[in-house]
């Protein structure tokens, strides 16, 4: 016979972490490095601003394929264009791992469109057995404070390490540069201070004789630059007897100080997974453009991923990102693919012009079947060859 247990059944619902909280370095018991993972502290940093900027940036420029859902998708929120919003969403979910947008939906429960909110104004709380997850939501307008459920809030996340409080949230990529940021902040503080100290005073003046009376090394301080400056700057030099002038440089040492913000930026690259020639303006000098553009472009997809996977789950509708309509903005690569490929005969040339029309790689281009008739009629006499090079030629 078992033992009875009076809190068999009984489970409560837990607050989950929504992404914003500090984040901390342990050592020996002791906090080492801490920082915080909001949109004011990091973008104190440069290197991440950088980073953050340009991701944020090319991701919200990319053509949404949402189906059914694409009048929402093409206008999604009031007060801010598609590009704006987006963004938003993006930057708070490369800060805090998290990203946080309410769906509101019209009589029909149709979703209408869509609201971001800043993390910082979000709570999560788990239900009793697992049920689902109420976000509460604090309005800071004249809008009382209100409870959605999962189904009607996007909840974009990173890495979800699946962790205790982090079980249903993610994680930002700044989880992992922590102790970095903290390296590059001293690093920035210790080059500030040394320069600083190390150009005042700039030039040393040493008179021939010891001066104990109050206010005279002022005076002789004062006659000095007087003497040698504004009109007569520039002027031949008379200095009194056993007098002399030495120039302070700055420490070879103070200049060395300036080479810790590249390993900095090397790891910040690294944490985002991009190049890390889009912070330091250097990378691997044997690299072509396009072998960086294209690293660039896969790297995108860790964060495309989460977008397009929770939009499809919580609007029902398969929904997907062109990331070529943000990263190839002069159509250059997107024209050179179909090239190569009508050169090995694996599109033909209506095939080619179509998809030139349908993507609009060449502006005011247009094609009669008479083009493409005499295109076919230069492939069979000429050659696959010769019609390949009247192809590219081709108006």
């Amino acid at each position: 016979m078992g033992v009875w247990n009076p809190f068999k059944g009984i489970f409560r619902s837990r607050t989950l972490a929504n992404g914003t909280g500090p984040l901390m370095v342990l050592s020996g018991g002791k906090i080492q490095t801490q920082s915080s993972v909001d949109v004011n502290q990091a973008f104190k940093n440069s290197d991440v601003f950088t980073v953050v900027e340009r991701i944020s940036s090319d991701i919200a420029a990319c053509r949404f394929n949402g189906q059914q859902y694409q009048a929402l998708l093409d206008n999604p929120f009031h007060l801010m264009n598609p590009y704006a919003g987006w963004q938003e969403v993006l930057i708070q979910l490369l800060l805090n791992g998290n990203s946080y947008v309410v769906i509101h939906r019209d009589k029909q429960q149709k979703a209408s469109w869509l609201e971001p909110v800043p993390s910082d104004d979000v709570s999560l709380t788990l239900q009793d057995n697992a049920a689902d997850i109420v976000y509460h939501v604090h309005y800071t307008d004249e809008r009382a404070d209100k409870d959605y459920l999962s189904a009607d809030v996007l909840h974009f996340k990173l890495v979800t390490p699946g962790m205790d409080v982090n079980q249903y949230t993610g994680v930002s990529p700044l989880m992992a540069l922590v102790p970095e940021l903290g390296i590059q902040d001293n690093s920035k503080k210790l080059t500030l201070t040394s320069l600083i100290h190390a150009l005042a005073p700039t030039n040393i003046y040493t008179t021939p004789n010891a001066i104990t009376e109050p206010g005279a090394k002022d005076k002789i301080r004062e006659a000095f630059e007087k003497a040698n400056t504004g009109d007569n700057a520039g002027r031949v030099m008379i200095m009194d007897a056993g007098a002399k002038l030495e120039t302070i440089d700055v420490t070879p040492n103070v200049a060395k100080l300036l080479d810790n913000a590249t390993f900095s930026q090397t790891q910040i690259a690294k944490a985002f997974g991009i190049p890390d020639s889009y912070l330091n303006g250097q990378g691997d000098q044997q690299s072509s453009i396009e072998m960086i553009r294209s690293l660039y472009q896969n790297a995108l997809t860790m964060y495309i991923r989460p977008i397009e996977s929770e939009l499809s789950y919580k609007l029902g509708a398969l929904v997907k990102l062109d990331v070529t309509s943000s990263i190839d903005v002069d159509h250059q690569n997107e024209l050179n693919n179909i090239v190569s490929l009508s050169k090995a005969n694996l599109l033909s040339p209506r095939q080619a012009f179509g998809l030139m029309l349908a993507n609009d790689i060449m502006p005011g281009l247009t094609v009669e079947d008479s083009d493409i008739d005499l295109l076919n009629k230069k492939n069979t006499t000429k050659g696959g060859e010769n019609a390949n090079d009247n192809q590219n030629n081709q108006p």
